[in-house]
């Protein structure tokens, strides 16, 4: 069943404990807790990694433009595609890559049948007031069977960068979404999408969580921009894992916010500031 508008603001309800765990300091959580906050530089990221959910806020520099990315798997072409954060979890964690005393990398393990799945995710957050911030992500599928695997990877991302968004998929590895707020852009550095997907929320969500099979529509084609309302975008791997190997995707998603011109009072302002200044350090040096 797709989520509704009652399920996302019940998501962003959570933000409050976002900017706590964030700002006020890290709490190291339980083994078994599904909830995890990432903080570097002007950013803050949440996951919850037992749900649909998963990543379901990104606040750069007290913006928040996600409500939701996840992953859904499908072995073969006749089942239809399973949630990725509905599978046993084995371990999960974070930690502080910087040294900065908040945690900024997200690792977590998934138990399939027959596969185990991990998903790492690294904030990389920008200077306050940039708009600008990263999130690196690294995927791993291992067939652990003595036979090759059929395997169907997805990723489903909604960003709110406003109420009316553009989604362009630039190249075969490259999607760019923009709205009134700025540009996120996710660069798939390997290996290349096999379909992609940009419609309107929310029916792509819907057809992954449906009982039939997906293969995603390659709509828009590349080049070609499609928006006018709340877009979203999924991407799709086909590959044939051979038996006892890991297939591996790795990307990298861009923020970069509209950040306000100053006006003309507050240039004025500034000069004025900057001249008071001046003129203090030259009486200072006078005496």
């Amino acid at each position: 069943m797709g989520w509704t508008s009652r399920h996302r603001a019940a998501l962003r309800g959570l933000c409050s404990m976002a900017i706590l765990s964030g700002f006020g300091g890290f709490a190291a959580q339980p083994a078994s807790a599904a909830l995890f906050t990432l903080t570097d530089g002007n950013s803050i990221a949440q996951f919850d990694t037992a749900t649909q959910a998963n990543n379901f806020n990104w606040f750069v520099d007290g913006s928040d433009i996600l409500a939701q990315q996840a992953f859904w798997y499908r072995i073969g072409n006749v089942s239809a595609e399973q949630s990725v954060h509905s599978l046993p979890i084995a371990l999960q964690g974070t930690s502080d890559s910087n040294f900065d005393g908040n945690p900024d990398t997200l690792f977590v393990r998934y138990n399939g049948a027959g596969f185990r799945a991990e998903t790492h995710y690294a904030l990389n957050g920008g200077l306050a007031g940039s708009g600008a911030a990263d999130i690196t992500e690294q995927i791993s599928i291992s067939n652990l069977l003595d036979s090759p695997m059929d395997f169907h990877f997805f990723q489903y991302a909604d960003f709110d960068l406003s109420a009316v968004d553009t989604v362009l998929f630039t190249n075969a590895n490259t999607v760019e979404q923009t709205g009134g707020t700025g540009r996120l852009t996710e660069t798939v550095a390997t290996p290349v999408p096999s379909h992609h997907e940009g419609a309107f929320f929310p029916l792509t969500l819907n057809k992954l969580n449906d009982a039939l099979p997906t293969t995603l529509s390659d709509i828009p084609p590349i080049g070609i921009p499609i928006g006018g309302g709340d877009m979203t975008w999924a991407y799709e791997w086909d590959v044939n894992i051979p038996a006892n190997s890991t297939f591996q995707i790795s990307k990298d998603k861009h923020l970069s916010l509209a950040v306000p011109e100053p006006t003309a009072a507050g240039i004025l302002l500034c000069t004025s500031a900057a001249f008071l200044t001046l003129r203090g350090r030259k009486k200072r040096s006078a005496n």
